[in-house]
C-alpha cells in the first residue's frame, strides 16, 4: 500500500496537523527517508511524540517501521516516474476534459438526477479518498448558492450509521475513482434496501459501484499510473463533474423544468 492509500484509508483519524506533518514527508520524502524521529520533528517544526502518534494512526507500530515503509515507498515512486514519464503531458488532460464533457453531455439521466437534488428530502456524499473529500468538499460549498445543503459524510463508521436512518425520499452521492466498494458493500445494500436513490460519480468503467447505483456519472483519467493504480495527474476531471452538475442545475431551475414545491 503505498502513503498515499494509507492516508486515504486513515484520513478521518487525521487532523489537520497531521495531515500538514504527512504533506511535508510526502513533499521531502528523499530527505526524510534516513531521518531519526527527532531530526523529522525538528524539520516540520513538530513534536516526535506527534509523529510517532501519526504513523500509529497510520497502522505502523513505531517510527522504524515507518521509516522502513518510507524506503520502499521512495524506490516504488522512482520505478513509477521512469514508467509514467512519457504519458504525461497537457494532451493527455485536454482529452480527458473533453471526454468528460462528453459522457456528462450523453447521459440521458442527468433531468432525472436534477429532479432528485431539487426535491430530495436530504442529500448526503460520501467519498472513499482523500482527494475526492476536497472535490466534494468545493462543490457543497457551491451547492449553498442555490439553497442546497449537502451532508457530507465524513467516514465508513457515519455511512453505517446513517444508512440505517435514510428514507426514500433522501438522496445518496458516493464518489470514488475506481468504483471497487468491496468494503462498502454492506452498507450500500442497506440503502438500496431503504428505497434511498445513490448516485456514483466514478472513473468510466465497468464497476462495482455504478453496477449498484440508481445513476451514475462518469469522468475521464487516462493518466493512472500502473504501479500505484492512482491518479497521477490530478482531479480536475472530478472536479469539471462537480462544475457540469452545478452548472446544469442552475440552468434546470432557471427553465423552470420544477418550482420550488417539486411540482412541474
Amino acid at each position: 500500500m503505498t502513503l498515499e492509500e494509507l492516508v486515504n484509508q486513515h484520513h478521518t483519524q487525521l487532523n489537520e496537523n497531521d495531515l500538514y506533518i504527512l504533506n511535508f514527508i510526502f513533499q521531502n520524502m528523499e530527505l526524510c527517508q534516513g531521518k531519526t524521529v527527532s531530526e523529522i520533528a525538528q524539520l516540520s517544526n513538530a513534536s516526535a511524540s506527534s509523529i510517532i502518534r501519526i504513523v500509529q494512526k497510520l497502522g505502523f507500530k513505531g517510527y522504524s517501521e515507518f521509516r522502513y515503509f518510507l524506503r520502499n515507498e521512495l524506490d516504488r515512486k522512482d520505478r513509477a516516474s521512469v514508467i509514467n514519464t512519457n504519458k504525461i503531458g497537457s494532451s493527455v488532460v485536454l482529452e480527458d476534459v473533453t471526454s468528460t464533457i462528453r459522457l456528462f453531455e450523453q447521459n440521458k439521466f442527468i433531468e432525472d438526477i436534477y429532479k432528485l437534488m431539487a426535491t430530495s428530502n436530504r442529500i448526503y456524499a460520501y467519498a472513499t479518498g482523500y482527494g475526492q473529500s476536497l472535490m466534494l468538499k468545493e462543490f457543497s460549498r457551491c451547492l449553498i448558492n442555490v439553497g442546497i445543503h449537502l451532508i457530507i459524510i465524513p467516514g465508513q463508521i457515519e455511512l453505517n450509521l446513517i444508512s440505517n436512518t435514510l428514507k426514500p425520499n433522501d438522496l445518496l452521492f458516493i464518489v470514488s475513482l475506481s468504483g471497487n466498494v468491496s468494503k462498502l458493500k454492506t452498507d450500500i445494500q442497506t440503502v438500496q434496501l431503504k428505497g434511498t436513490p445513490i448516485i456514483s460519480i466514478t472513473l468510466f468503467s465497468q464497476n462495482e459501484l455504478s453496477h449498484m447505483a440508481k445513476y451514475s456519472l462518469y469522468y475521464q483519467v487516462s493518466n493512472i499510473n500502473q504501479e500505484t493504480r492512482l491518479n497521477n495527474s490530478s482531479f480536475c476531471t472530478l472536479m469539471l463533474i462537480f462544475t457540469l452538475l452545478y452548472e446544469g442545475y442552475i440552468n434546470y431551475k432557471k427553465n423552470g423544468a420544477i418550482n420550488l414545491d417539486g411540482v412541474r
